[in-house]
């Protein structure tokens, strides 16, 4: 477990390792979501603070055995930062895959190369950066990037303190939000429309949502609003529109994340929970933490779907809002004019429902949480 807080330093717990084992696919016992990885020193002493964590109580990885001297059979030489897992969703790339990056900071021009460990094992571990160099790219001019599937000594290894992730790391370090204003927020050029709706109807039929999502875009379309859809946009692209935006509606989604990075203190930004629990928090302290922005949360979902047959996903579940209630909402907030937003009849959820199975070759059943 970490001892994480959003004000305290973290630059005084850089160190650097000469000879360096790294593991990234280690034997040991795993423990829920943490496989055995990591890194050690030559003497084979356990480096804890090279562990990869998700929040300060979720380690995404767990001491392994220390590899035979026959299993370690690459060098890496020069001074290399270790980046921690590298995933391939984004929202988790953006929150744990940069998280030790602002150590660059701190050792200008002396880094030759970023290591990653893939989070899955893939026959080329490159391939696990498919989601990080995007990110990397954007941040600047920064050193390239690299993944190993094999016990590796590197000869100068940079471990630094992970200084983001979500939950409880969700407001990251001072030295992690210094770098990223510096490499985004002062960096990107705004370029799109001031009124933006982030959507997720256009997503891959697996992925959560509104239904009659279409009617939210249209009230919003009305107001003046552009329907952004992230995923047909480049990274630069993303950035530039969230930093252009003064309004910005959307659901509770990782494109939150990333806006957190370059959105003006000015920006009014409405959240539309599109999900039960509590991962606003997250959205709502990063906001805070990076943009001095208090955002306005609307709680309106009243009914939900999922595959039929399978276990519930909550992050996956097609979910009914209450549009009379949310366009009030967003209207008493000031992000709309007062507009009244009518509730579908069940006749028309019925046919939406439909649609729904009908495009994405699947079967819903309503669930109760």
């Amino acid at each position: 477990m970490l001892n994480f807080n959003p004000e305290a330093s973290l630059a005084g717990n850089i160190r650097v390792v000469e000879d360096a084992i790294v593991v990234p696919w280690g034997e040991g016992s795993k423990k829920k979501m943490a496989r055995p990885a990591g890194v050690f020193t030559a003497e084979g002493e356990f480096c804890e603070d090279a562990m990869t964590y998700r929040s300060a109580h979720r380690p995404t990885t767990v001491e392994p055995h220390f590899p035979k001297a026959d299993e370690v059979k690459t060098t890496l030489k020069g001074t290399i930062l270790f980046g921690g897992l590298a995933y391939g969703h984004f929202g988790h790339a953006l929150c744990e895959s940069t998280a030790r990056l602002w150590a660059l900071d701190h050792f200008p021009g002396q880094i030759d190369q970023i290591l990653f460990l893939p989070k899955k094992k893939l026959t080329w571990p490159e391939r696990s950066l498919t989601q990080v160099r995007p990110l990397i790219r954007s941040m600047g001019d920064l050193p390239p990037t690299t993944a190993i599937n094999e016990p590796t000594r590197v000869e100068r290894l940079v471990i630094a303190p992970q200084g983001f992730g979500v939950n409880d790391m969700i407001g990251g370090s001072p030295e992690f939000r210094d770098f990223t204003n510096k490499s985004w927020r002062e960096r990107v050029h705004a370029d799109g429309p001031e009124k933006l709706y982030i959507s997720r109807s256009e997503v891959f039929s697996k992925r959560g949502r509104f239904l009659l999502e279409e009617r939210v875009e249209d009230h919003l379309r009305d107001e003046g609003f552009t329907i952004f859809h992230p995923q047909q946009h480049d990274l630069q692209s993303q950035l530039e529109h969230y930093k252009a935006a003064k309004v910005i509606v959307s659901t509770d989604n990782s494109a939150l994340h990333l806006a957190a990075f370059v959105a003006g203190a000015d920006t009014k930004v409405a959240i539309l929970l599109r999900r039960p629990g509590k991962i606003y928090l997250d959205f709502q302290e990063q906001l805070r933490r990076f943009a001095s922005i208090d955002p306005v949360i609307s709680d309106q979902c009243k009914r939900y779907w999922f595959r039929e047959g399978e276990a519930v996903q909550l992050n996956e579940v097609v979910s009914l809002i209450d549009f009379e209630k949310t366009g009030k909402g967003l209207s008493d907030a000031g992000i709309i004019s007062r507009k009244i937003w009518d509730n579908p009849t069940p006749n028309e959820v019925d046919l939406a429902l439909e649609d729904f199975e009908e495009r994405g070759e699947v079967l819903l059943e309503e669930v109760f949480v």
